[in-house]
């Protein structure tokens, strides 16, 4: 069997924009006691990151190579990766007596894409004063335990009064995400310590992804192919003509106030036929646009788009029996044909594109 032949085609790139991410630390910062002139022996701070894209775990990634730490006495020791839990071993060396910082680049991937959230680490050491002439040197006090707990709360300044767990807890569109880290000495003394992880990125009175209130089309001729044109943009549909490209301009504005813009082009129309030998006027050019009633980009893995193919004859629509004359319109996504997908519009789900999809149409005879 012979390939179809494709009279015209055109395509649409449709967006999904999925949740803001969250990093967390188990802790963000921890103050140790020491002598006079620093800590006597050295101590190890296990520091557990945590990440999420909206209110789903993921599994963040850290290079130790990439951690700074300051002064550069401290060190980062082997990172490991348990489940979703990554936990970067932090030394602080005796005799420190100063505090510092660690920065944590947190490298989060999702599909081809690789995003970088950089956290901070901060420490201090508490000094006890110069030992007098008569007094007594005591004893060393060294860490003995660390112990994290986990609690949400839907306040990000007020330390809950609820319940801690012994795991970590996912941040959402409504709560503040809570680490109490309760640090025991070598004397019996205890020091409690307590960090918030902001809310995540969803919008709405009950956390729900932000929706679209509104989409407006329109349309601008250009004799340029690449160039968003500057011109008046149309609110009726163009086709394209031999010397003009016809550019479609959608605008979403979504319920959270956000907006989004995008466009497509489609192609001029072809030159008229030369005449044939018997003095036969060539076919007039078929051409192909592609619309769209709510745009092509979503939010948050949630809406839908229906896209329409509209094909032009000498520069009008055909429709009805006289397309059905010219071929078949065939639906194809990321160059794979979509079975049973055949007509003059496809309606496209967020759910179908995972971060983006270029869909195509094509009249084949």
């Amino acid at each position: 069997m012979s390939d179809p032949v494709i009279k015209t085609a055109d395509q649409v790139t449709i967006v999904d924009l999925t949740d803001g991410y969250t990093v967390n630390l188990s802790m963000d910062s921890i103050s140790l006691n020491g002598e006079v002139n620093g800590l006597t022996t050295a101590q190890t701070v296990n520091v557990v990151v945590t990440a999420w894209r909206g209110t789903t775990r993921i599994t963040p990634s850290i290079t130790k190579s990439e951690c700074v730490c300051t002064p550069n006495t401290v060190t980062v020791g082997t990172i490991t990766t348990e489940g979703y839990n990554v936990t970067v071993p932090i030394t602080l060396p005796s005799g420190l007596s100063t505090s510092g910082t660690v920065t944590i680049p947190v490298k989060i991937s999702e599909g081809s894409d690789t995003i970088t959230v950089t956290k901070t680490f901060a420490f201090a050491i508490a000094l006890k004063g110069q030992q007098g002439s008569q007094g007594d040197p005591g004893t060393s006090v060294t860490v003995s335990n660390v112990a994290y707990a986990y609690q949400l709360s839907t306040s990000g300044t007020t330390v809950p009064t609820g319940t801690w767990q012994t795991t970590p807890q996912a941040p959402t569109s409504t709560q503040y995400a809570w680490t109490r880290t309760t640090t025991t000495y070598s004397d019996g003394t205890t020091a409690v310590t307590y960090t918030v992880g902001g809310k995540t990125g969803t919008n709405g009175t009950n956390g729900t992804s932000p929706t679209v209130t509104n989409s407006k089309t329109q349309y601008q001729k250009s004799t340029s192919g690449t160039t968003v044109p500057s011109g008046t943009w149309s609110d009726s549909a163009l086709a394209p003509d031999a010397n003009n490209y016809v550019w479609t301009k959608t605008t979403i504005t979504y319920s959270d106030g956000a907006t989004a813009t995008s466009y497509a082009v489609a192609g001029k129309q072809g030159q008229q036929g030369i005449q044939g030998p018997q003095g036969d006027a060539g076919a007039d050019a078929i051409t192909m646009a592609i619309t769209t009633n709510n745009g092509n980009i979503f939010r948050n893995n949630s809406g839908n788009t229906t896209m329409t193919a509209h094909v032009y004859k000498a520069g009008a629509e055909v429709t009805g029996s006289a397309l059905t004359a010219l071929g078949t319109i065939k639906w194809y996504k990321d160059g794979t044909y979509l079975t049973g997908k055949d007509g003059a519009t496809l309606t496209v789900a967020a759910t179908d594109v995972t971060s983006k999809a270029v869909y195509e149409a094509r009249l084949e005879a």
